[in-house]
């Protein structure tokens, strides 16, 4: 059966520390072969959207998955095959279950990614794999498991990330880019059976995924992962700016509804 690659976590301008516009990324994506490509902007899916649109205009031999990398309060998840956008900064329970909910499946990107503590203060980036292996119901709604991603350098993330699952998540096992700038993209990807985005589905769901990523030895070629590290300050507070707007909204909103209902008509 033929094998086809796919990159399943990758960033276009509409994320706030891209530089890729959507229809860049679908070329991008045909020249180094990714036959299926998930966009997964960070709080929504209209780079998604776009990229999809521009590749079915034009005929072009990839196909997008809606995706989105969702910020929760027990860190990030990725949904995919979504119709809707997922609002951030809901719980991680709640989160999963507006992706499935959708029909979408679920992704943990990064999950043995080395936080600071300034990051750890303002938002979580990993979701902890303790927190799955104490909550049953939350692991049962985990698809896969991002365990090789190109923007993280340490050189036992794999074999400690691989380990970790293995042992213990037992989910599929899949090797994104984590693409926020073009030189960051081809050299890792996920093999499956098949060449749709629904023969990528049914591989993740029997874990028959193949991560893989080919990292030269070179200084230079290892550096390039470091290409949103430039980007974090302003990433960290544009964020966090988000959070604090999105809140106010949250609570704004809850307290007009409280004091002033609407008023329900009964059926004639």
């Amino acid at each position: 059966m033929t094998q086809s690659k796919a990159d399943l976590h990758f960033h276009t301008w509409h994320s706030i520390d891209s530089f890729i516009s959507p229809k860049d990324a679908v070329n991008l994506a045909i020249k180094k072969d990714i036959r299926v490509l998930a966009i997964t902007d960070h709080d929504t899916i209209e780079g998604a959207k776009a990229a999809s649109n521009y590749a079915s205009k034009h005929k072009l031999p990839v196909e997008i998955i809606i995706g989105e990398e969702i910020y929760t309060n027990g860190g990030h998840v990725i949904g995919l095959f979504l119709k809707t956008r997922v609002p951030s900064f809901q719980s991680l329970e709640d989160t999963l279950i507006q992706i499935k909910a959708q029909g979408g499946l679920t992704i943990v990107p990064h999950l043995m990614f080395e936080e600071d503590a300034l990051g750890e203060y303002i938002y979580r980036y990993q979701v902890c794999y303790l927190d799955l292996l104490n909550r049953p119901d939350l692991l049962a709604m985990i698809d896969a498991i991002e365990v090789q991603n190109f923007t993280l350098i340490e050189p036992q993330y794999f074999e400690k990330t691989h380990f970790i699952n293995e042992k213990f998540l037992q989910k599929a096992e899949v090797s994104s880019s984590d693409c926020h700038i073009k030189i960051n993209f081809g050299h890792t990807f996920s093999l499956f059976d098949g060449e749709t985005a629904n023969d990528l589905r049914n591989a993740i769901l029997e874990r028959k995924t193949t991560p893989l990523c080919i990292r030269k030895k070179s200084l230079v070629h290892q550096l390039l992962g470091f290409g949103p590290v430039v980007k974090l300050p302003i990433h960290i507070t544009l964020q966090f700016t988000y959070r604090i707007i999105e809140g106010v909204y949250v609570k704004t909103r809850n307290t007009i509804r409280k004091h002033f209902p609407s008023k329900q008509h009964k059926p004639v």
